[in-house]
């Protein structure tokens, strides 16, 4: 049987514990790594989000311009529609001018 002052065994345990320490500074490594992992992984997250926010307002403002324009083309068609029925009125005032303008000197 071996003694518990056995280089051999003595050896073994210093071996494990060395390997114990390795494990140890790699799971803190790894844990390192995961922090760092995660942190970024919400940074993404909330850079999607932002995203995703500036794309529903984007398509807002695509809305109100587009609304806007569709505005400014009936009142442009209420304008000239307005500007035809004008000139309308003024044609026919000439033309009535001139029909009994015509008639006056007939007689």
């Amino acid at each position: 049987m071996a003694s518990m002052n056995d280089p051999r065994i003595e050896n073994i345990k210093q071996n494990i514990y060395q390997i114990q320490t390795k494990i140890d500074q790699q799971n803190t490594l790894v844990q390192k790594k995961s922090d760092i992992l995660d942190e970024k992984q919400k940074q993404v997250y909330g850079q999607s989000q932002e995203i995703d926010d500036k794309m529903r307002l984007l398509e807002t403002r695509n809305k109100m311009l587009q609304l806007s324009i569709e505005r400014n083309i009936y009142k442009k068609k209420v304008i000239y529609s307005l500007l035809s029925v004008i000139l309308l009125l003024l044609i026919g005032i000439l033309c009535f001018y001139a029909f009994f303008n015509k008639a006056k000197n007939s007689v």
